[in-house]
């Protein structure tokens, strides 16, 4: 296994420790989102996330979720910033969930000013989200998506007017950035793919710019101050632990995977032979191993290596005979 060479040593940008610090930064946050979105930020205002905190982990949980930062921009766009360290099955859901969330918030904020409520849609603005994960989401080799709401049959955008906007503006936008995807031979646009670097903690494959110098900076952890870095240690620390943890976990439930799996397979060999004899089949035997072998290799529970083996044949019959049996 190649190991990955760090752009700068030990740092951790997809900590959410780190990457608090590093959207707390105006700059970095309206580069980035100006990059990703591809939208005319001036400035930005971190409305929350712009605290690191040290958390006490009293339990193990299932999903390590990082952070969750809003920013505003100068034309009162809100943006939500997400960072996704393990895959979590409806992570896309509940970044949805959070969108949705944000826009009734902000609806609610009109009622206590005394907006009535036929009138709320005319006071609200655009809300956008940007993902952030360590894992890949889509099947295709693509780095960075970003969708958005179009018409099925022309692929028209749907586009809004908005208060205080003279053009009509996109109704929803969700971007994705896949570092598990990262490929420095396939770059296409360098200025979204660069924060996939910057967060994988990759070298840059083009010289940086001043505002990606300030963010590796702030993940060198130069200018912090001894309460942040002991935050830092602290974070590490259970991270590592968590990590150890996770490990051990997998090991036993592979360990219990593959006794199960062979009790299965025994088991399903033998249903598979009793219901070609009792069919009355040609070969009948033969034919109840194959089938169940060959439905187990397309299910994903054995591998066709092993398949092949329990069956005496190579891999490449093995192929044919299920090309045969589709």
């Amino acid at each position: 296994m190649v190991k990955m060479v760090e752009r700068i040593k030990d740092a951790r940008p997809m900590m959410d420790l780190m990457a608090k610090k590093v959207f707390s930064n105006p700059e970095i946050t309206a580069q980035f989102i100006r990059d990703i979105l591809d939208l005319p930020v001036h400035h930005v205002k971190i409305l929350d996330g712009t605290q690191i905190h040290n958390h006490q982990f009293e339990d193990i949980k299932t999903y390590v979720t990082s952070i969750d930062v809003l920013a505003e921009l100068n034309d009162r766009t809100q943006v939500i910033i997400e960072i996704q360290v393990a895959y979590q099955f409806d992570f896309i859901k509940r970044l949805w969930l959070y969108l949705c969330n944000q826009v009734t918030k902000n609806a609610d904020e009109h009622k206590k000013d005394g907006v009535e409520t036929h009138k709320l849609a005319e006071e609200l603005l655009p809300v956008y989200t940007i993902a952030i994960t360590q894992k890949r989401y889509f099947k295709d080799h693509k780095m960075v998506h970003v969708y958005c709401f179009k018409e099925k049959n022309t692929n028209d955008e749907l586009k809004v007017y908005f208060k205080g906007f003279e053009e009509k503006q996109a109704l929803a936008l969700m971007a994705f950035l896949e570092l598990e995807k990262y490929n420095k031979d396939k770059i296409q646009e360098y200025n979204k793919v660069r924060w996939i670097e910057f967060f994988g903690n990759q070298p840059y494959t083009q010289s940086p710019e001043k505002i990606l110098e300030q963010a590796d900076r702030i993940v060198s952890r130069i200018d912090w101050t001894k309460e942040e870095r002991e935050m830092y240690d602290e974070r590490t620390r259970y991270l590592q632990a968590y990590s150890s943890f996770l490990a051990t976990v997998e090991k036993d439930k592979k360990d219990a995977r593959m006794e199960g799996l062979a009790e299965g397979i025994e088991k399903g060999i033998a249903e598979g032979i009793a219901e070609g004899i009792k069919k009355g089949k040609v070969h009948g035997i033969e034919h109840g191993k194959k089938m169940m072998i060959i439905s187990l290799v397309k299910d994903g529970l054995l591998s066709k290596e092993e398949g092949a083996k329990r069956l005496s044949i190579s891999v490449i019959e093995l192929d044919e005979y299920m090309g045969a049996n589709e």
